[in-house]
């Protein structure tokens, strides 16, 4: 884009320092080449790709993939009924923002043979996991029920070394109340969960 539109140069590598009429930016007495990158070379390499779907969450709660192609109509219709029994919000959950970690020496005796990593997730139906023309033109009442995160989950879950799910280790806890759930690691020892004065190693 920024090499083929007029205007557009400085965010072109080649071209950002003469759009500015120099080569190099004086800062502090230091002197500095711009730099732009684009995100496909300056991310890390991904080496295994996955998509994790807890089946602790009952299909109830999930979004039918038969809808997907006309998302817009499904969260209309989902309103509309829920509206009738008077609950706010959505009812289908989505998984969201994981958090990684490997698991502690000490702690994989206690855990299938497989197990490498855990994983933390947020539970919530409040997204904006679709093309953004699904959203835009949504009914006032519809949109804020889509975006309404008043329901608040934690998913967690083991994982091999290719990070699948390990059957029958995943659970979605419900913390919209207060529970004070905190994570406690030490490198090299051991890796816990606790809920005010109780931990409970994982």
């Amino acid at each position: 884009v920024a090499r083929n539109h007029k205007g557009c140069e400085i965010c072109d590598p080649g071209k950002c320092g003469e759009h500015h009429g120099v080569r190099e930016i004086a800062q502090d007495n230091q002197h500095y080449y711009t730099k732009y990158w684009r995100f496909d070379d300056s991310a890390p390499r991904i080496k295994t790709a996955t998509t994790l779907t807890l089946k602790s969450i009952p299909s109830q709660f999930r979004i039918p993939p038969s809808r997907f192609h006309n998302i817009r109509q499904y969260f209309i219709e989902k309103f509309a009924t829920l509206k009738e029994k008077n609950l706010d919000g959505m009812d289908f959950l989505l998984e969201y923002n994981p958090g990684l970690v490997v698991i502690p020496r000490k702690t994989k005796k206690h855990l299938p043979k497989e197990a490498t990593y855990l994983v933390s997730l947020r539970i919530t139906p409040a997204n904006n996991c679709f093309p953004s023309d699904a959203y835009s033109d949504l009914p006032k009442p519809v949109w804020e029920a889509v975006y309404h995160t008043s329901i608040n989950h934690l998913g967690l879950a083991l994982l091999d070394e290719n990070y699948q799910l390990l059957p029958g280790y995943d659970i979605v806890i419900e913390v919209d109340t207060q529970v004070g759930l905190k994570r406690n690691m030490t490198p090299g020892d051991s890796l816990s969960v606790s809920e005010f004065a109780l931990v409970r190693d994982i």
